[in-house]
């Protein structure tokens, strides 16, 4: 079971937890992650625009984390959530990107806070755009899929803050 992020480290427990879900991710819940992807990612418009737009609407302190022209960024965000979702069937090396995005984010001054609402708005943007493609068992995937990388990114984002 995973838990929605918090604005603290995870414990050794949770990240362990985390860990373990990722390593054993069931086949269908890892189907339901890509399909959802697939959907929102070939809707018309652009993915990484909407959720930028929605998250700077929804959460204005993260504003300043980015700054000047926003294409690059948003073909970062899209590139790494396709790196992630295609690495489902490689959690080894899905863990090694979430602990090294972990430590980026640290370097950026993302704070812990800000991955609930993080959350948030990129499945309920992947679900917009995906319209009724992206159903209850698509959001109870991509919520697990998210929220266990959160856990892993935000024990890397601690480690960093310690060295």
């Amino acid at each position: 079971m995973s838990q929605a992020p918090s604005s603290r480290a995870p414990t050794k427990a949770q990240l362990a937890a985390a860990e373990q879900w990722l390593m054993n991710i069931q086949d269908d819940t890892a189907a339901l992650i890509a399909s959802g992807w697939d959907a929102a990612l070939s809707a018309p418009g652009d993915l990484a625009a909407d959720f930028y737009q929605n998250l700077f609407a929804a959460a204005p302190a993260v504003i300043g984390l980015f700054a000047g022209d926003m294409t690059e960024q948003q073909g970062r965000l899209t590139h790494t959530l396709e790196e992630t979702v295609a690495l489902v069937h490689q959690p080894e090396h899905l863990l090694l990107l979430l602990r090294a995005s972990g430590v980026r984010h640290h370097h950026y001054q993302v704070k812990q806070a800000y991955f609930g609402v993080m959350r948030n708005i990129l499945i309920d943007t992947l679900a917009t755009r995906a319209g009724v493609q992206f159903t209850a068992a698509h959001r109870a995937a991509w919520e697990g899929f998210f929220d266990n990388m959160a856990m892993v990114m935000q024990h890397g984002m601690a480690s960093a803050a310690k060295n």
